[in-house]
């Protein structure tokens, strides 16, 4: 609300630029006697039915310079209000509490990164120290499965889970290959609807 309310500002000579200031390309409506004082500040110009027309955007004013005289002058001539006034907050009490607006900024979302970050960084530490907490047991229990998974591998002993694994390691091209045998057959029995189809439709023309 404090941010969204502020009155537009003219550029006034001596003025320190709190923002970058663009001069869009555009017909100005001035007179041709005016060339000369684009062409003092680096403005290519070119007349357009009697007018002076801007070819291209130019930055007239970087942040953090002062307004010169010149620069001031053009912006008023061009109706062009660069700058404005409002309130800026400097510090936020709020029962009791004085803090930094900032504070203001955060949304869910930046709130719901920040909790999975601690997350992710309390498991990390769990894990390390090997210290079971609710972040790291499911973390936990992955690494365990992989370890049996893998002694799995290379020894004899099995499990359900384990004999897939087994299977695709001797022979990796049979996994893919199985959704396409498995096509196959279907493409075969919607062939032979088509020629039953097909006969029973000549059937009917002869009889």
């Amino acid at each position: 609300m404090l941010l969204a309310n502020k009155v537009p500002a003219a550029a006034r000579a001596g003025a320190i630029a709190p923002c970058e200031v663009t001069v869009p390309a555009q017909n100005t409506g001035l007179g041709p006697e005016k060339t000369s004082f684009f062409q003092a500040l680096g403005i290519t110009t070119k007349i357009s039915r009697g007018t002076i027309e801007i070819l291209s955007d130019v930055q007239l004013i970087k942040t953090g310079d002062k307004v010169g005289a010149s620069e001031a002058t053009l912006l008023n001539m061009l109706n062009i209000s660069p700058f404005s006034f409002g309130l800026i907050i400097q510090q936020v009490f709020d029962n009791g509490s004085i803090y930094n607006p900032e504070v203001l900024d955060i949304t869910e979302d930046t709130l719901h990164s920040r909790f999975l970050e601690g997350v992710r960084n309390v498991a990390s530490v769990c894990l390390q120290i090997g210290y079971p907490t609710v972040a790291s047991v499911p973390h936990s229990i992955i690494n365990g499965y992989k370890r049996v998974l893998a002694l799995s591998v290379e020894t004899e002993y099995t499990f359900p889970l384990a004999e897939k694994v087994k299977a695709f390691l001797a022979d990796p091209s049979a996994a893919p290959a199985a959704p396409a045998a498995l096509a196959a057959p279907a493409k075969v029995e919607a062939k032979e609807e088509s020629e039953e189809s097909d006969e029973d439709m000549g059937f009917g023309l002869f009889d």
